[in-house]
């Protein structure tokens, strides 16, 4: 079998070469040969025309402090690189693309002042540039066309942290407790004037939307030029709780009766229903709740019925209905 196989090669292979022998020994294969010979001596002229040829081109350098003290914190966020667009003929450009550019150096020293800010103008960006371009090249554009810097050399500042944004849940659940972050202050490095200007830290403003369960979300911080905030995000958290119906049955008190009278209530007690975390079902008794009638409210009411009203409530007791919303009553007056 393997004998048989190297056979088989060795037959392709001599009938390839054979037609490759009388292929190049056609008058059809002089022409392709002379056809492409032509066709690579004319790309050959115009790449070398090309290059003589003025031309535009984008490159990147990037951008290097020096001299910087360790006691310095750069506080803002600077491009890395500078884009600039050059003009010159297409054999200088090519050398551009091999030998490719070195950082653009800004010593530190130079421009230190005691403000924390500094800004380097397109002037000089362009003569740093310029120390890397032959004198034939033309330097079209530059972007960003200048350059600010801010830095701080003091140890931060301590602010608090504000949370900025909505939450609402679906109908069946409710936020059970406060929105917590895992920090409540964050440490600001800034030039003075800009510290001395800030009162709080504040979030993105963020807006959560039909919550069914505890969520977490990470938010990240809102900038303030010229400073550097640690962190720049946080986790928040949104306690959600299922919400349940409770029903309990409560006396009715009477508020602001005179010591000489006597208020009788028809019924005396009332239904009170309300929804509440599942977490308080049990926490709930009577309490908690207190539901009353005003004695006041009688020089204003020209019936025998006065309205009931909640007079005290636990904050996590939502959609609460009493039944029924008012009732009757009779005063007599006590014999002293």
């Amino acid at each position: 079998m393997k004998k048989a196989t190297e056979r088989y090669i060795q037959i392709k292979i001599k009938k390839w070469l054979h037609n490759a022998k009388v292929f190049f020994r056609s008058e059809r294969s002089k022409e392709v040969i002379t056809f492409l010979l032509f066709l690579g001596l004319s790309f050959l002229f115009w790449v070398l025309q090309s290059l003589n040829e003025e031309v535009e081109a984008s490159f990147k350098i990037p951008i290097r402090f020096t001299n910087v003290p360790d006691k310095v914190m750069i506080t803002n966020e600077y491009p890395q690189y500078l884009d600039i667009r050059i003009r010159d003929n297409g054999t200088t450009m090519m050398n551009y693309m091999i030998d490719r550019f070195v950082p653009v150096e800004i010593d530190f020293n130079q421009y230190q002042n005691k403000r924390g800010q500094f800004t380097i103008s397109l002037a000089k960006l362009s003569a740093l540039v310029r120390k890397q371009l032959k004198n034939t090249t033309g330097l079209v554009s530059i972007s960003p066309d200048s350059l600010t810097l801010y830095y701080s050399q003091n140890r931060g500042a301590k602010f608090k942290l504000r949370l900025v944004g909505s939450v609402s849940t679906v109908p069946q659940c409710v936020i059970n407790g406060e929105i917590s972050s895992g920090i409540d202050s964050v440490t600001v490095y800034a030039p003075s004037y800009i510290l001395n200007s800030i009162r709080t830290i504040e979030t993105d403003s963020f807006a959560l939307r039909n919550l069914s369960d505890t969520t977490v979300y990470d938010l990240s911080l809102k900038k303030i030029r010229g400073a550097k905030i640690v962190p720049d995000r946080v986790k928040i958290m949104v306690p959600v709780e299922e919400i349940t119906m409770k029903k309990m049955t409560l006396a009715v008190k009477i508020e602001n009766i005179p010591d000489n009278m006597t208020m009788l209530l028809f019924p005396a007690t009332v239904e009170v229903s309300y929804m509440l975390p599942i977490s308080h079902f049990a926490k709930v008794t009577a309490g908690d709740i207190e539901i009353g009638v005003d004695y006041g409210q009688i020089k204003n009411n020209s019936g025998n019925k006065l309205a009931v009203k909640v007079l005290k409530q636990p904050s996590f007791v939502k959609h609460l209905q009493v039944v029924p919303d008012s009732i009757e009553y009779i005063l007599e007056e006590k014999i002293l």
